[in-house]
């Protein structure tokens, strides 16, 4: 039996039940241990930790609650009043004065090489009013400046408010070179993409591309590139 060697030495027996008992010992702490670790982290998920000693130096002060809330600022607001009118001021600048003793510059600027360049489809054979009205199948608006002012016709919503700012930009212009731009009419597209490609307006189409502006353009386009200036409203 395996129990007969350990019976035949007792100090083997004792050294085998000692050990045991070692183990029974080892097991009940562990078990105690482990109960504690658990109840602490269940309590600490439900309720906050405050510490329990205090400087001498800076006493624990606990805040208290005031016992009224403060009180809450309102503003009215009348929604029905839809009655009022506003006014820009009579004294509003019609036109914006340029220093008289600023030199001008010895040169044209970088992007005035390219307006002949994007006009060469039209160099030989003008702008029609049916090259023009081709263009409203995509344009977002029409845009006619006559005497100084400005007149929009506008056929599709554009993103966001990117029509509001490339018009807004027109309005900057005329006041700032008053009775300087000519009279002119021109469709616009406010999408980024171009759509007028060259491919379709070769020699044997007599018809001539429609002359719409837009903010992007390639060399297989023959899109008119504008500023973009409506990254300042978005």
């Amino acid at each position: 039996m395996i129990w007969r060697p350990f019976l035949k030495s007792p100090a083997r027996s004792s050294g085998f039940f000692l050990f045991f008992l070692f183990l029974l010992v080892g097991a009940f702490v562990f078990t105690r241990v482990l109960d504690t670790t658990t109840s602490i982290a269940d309590n600490s998920a439900t309720k906050p930790i405050l510490p329990t000693r205090t400087s001498r130096i800076y006493p624990q002060i606990i805040p208290q609650l005031p016992k009224k809330p403060l009180k809450q600022i309102e503003i009215p607001l009348n929604c029905t009043a839809y009655n009022l009118t506003r006014t820009c001021p009579s004294n509003y600048p019609g036109h914006l004065e340029e220093d008289p003793d600023r030199p001008s510059p010895p040169t044209c600027p970088e992007y005035f090489r390219w307006i002949h360049e994007d006009l060469r489809p039209w160099a030989h054979t003008g702008i029609t009013r049916d090259m023009v009205e081709s263009a409203k199948r995509t344009a977002n608006f029409r845009l006619v400046i006559l005497n100084g002012k400005a007149y929009v016709e506008r056929y599709h919503r554009a993103f966001q408010t990117r029509d509001v700012f490339t018009l807004w930009g027109i309005l900057q212009l005329l006041r700032k070179y008053p009775g300087k731009v000519p009279d002119l009419e021109l469709m616009f597209d406010c999408v980024d993409w171009p759509v007028i490609r060259t491919s379709d307006y070769d020699v044997s189409n007599s018809t001539g591309p429609p002359p719409l502006f837009r903010y992007c353009g390639d060399d297989d386009t023959l899109d008119i590139v504008f500023p973009d200036w409506s990254f300042w409203g978005w």
